[in-house]
C-alpha cells in the first residue's frame, strides 16, 4: 500500500501536523442530527404497533413518543459514540505505541465520523425519498434481496467502508505500519459483524 495511492490517505496524513477539530465537531453533530431526523420520520411506527390491539388515540400517543424518543435517543447515542470512538482509537494508539498526539487522534476521529455519517445520511435520504422503510430494508446491505432478513442486513457495505477508513486513519494519522493497520481493520470487521450477528439472533 503506497500512501499516495490510497483514497483519503493524504487527508488523514495531514491531520498529524494540522489537527483542526472545532468546525469539524459542529459539522459532525449537524450531520448526525439530520440523519437521526430523517431516519426517525422514515419509520412507520403505526405498522410496528399494529398488532398490539391499541386504540387510535393510543396509537397516536405511542407514535409520538416513539418519534421523540428515537430522535433524542438516536442523536445522543451518535454524539456519545464519537467520544467512545475517540477513546477506543486513543487506546489502540497507546497499545501500538503510536507517536500521534491526542489532538490529532480526535481530529481523525471526527473525520472518520463525518465520512461514515455522510454515507449513512445519503442512504437514509435515498430510502426516505423512495419510501423504503429502514425497518424493512438497508440498501447497502444484502437484505435488499430478502426483506426484513436481519442476518443479511449484517453484511453491510457501510461496515466495510468504515473498516477501510479506520485502517487508513491508523496508517496515516497514528503512523502504524501496514500490518498493524490491516490487523486492526480486520478486527474492526470481526467485532462489528460479530456483534451484529448476535443482535440479529436475539431479535
Amino acid at each position: 500500500m503506497a500512501k499516495s495511492n490510497l483514497p483519503l490517505a493524504q487527508h488523514f496524513s495531514n491531520l498529524r501536523k494540522n489537527p483542526k477539530w472545532g468546525l469539524k465537531l459542529v459539522i459532525t453533530i449537524l450531520i448526525l442530527l439530520i440523519t437521526s431526523i430523517i431516519s426517525t420520520i422514515s419509520i412507520d411506527y403505526r405498522k410496528m404497533y399494529r398488532d398490539m390491539n391499541l386504540s387510535s388515540q393510543q396509537l397516536d400517543q405511542m407514535e409520538s413518543f416513539a418519534k421523540i424518543t428515537g430522535l433524542i435517543g438516536g442523536s445522543l447515542a451518535s454524539i456519545i459514540g464519537i467520544g467512545i470512538a475517540f477513546l477506543i482509537f486513543l487506546i489502540i494508539s497507546k497499545i501500538m505505541k503510536s507517536d500521534a498526539n491526542a489532538k490529532s487522534i480526535f481530529s481523525a476521529t471526527l473525520s472518520y465520523s463525518i465520512i461514515t455519517s455522510v454515507i449513512a445520511l445519503v442512504v437514509a435520504l435515498i430510502q426516505f425519498l423512495t419510501g423504503l422503510s429502514p425497518m424493512d430494508y438497508n440498501i447497502t446491505s444484502l437484505n435488499v434481496f430478502d426483506k426484513e432478513n436481519k442476518f443479511l442486513e449484517v453484511f453491510n457495505l457501510q461496515t466495510f467502508i468504515g473498516a477501510y477508513i479506520f485502517g487508513i486513519m491508523l496508517f496515516e494519522t497514528n503512523n502504524l505500519n501496514k500490518k498493524g493497520s490491516l490487523m486492526w481493520s480486520i478486527f474492526y470487521l470481526i467485532i462489528f459483524i460479530g456483534l451484529s450477528l448476535i443482535w440479529a439472533y436475539m431479535q
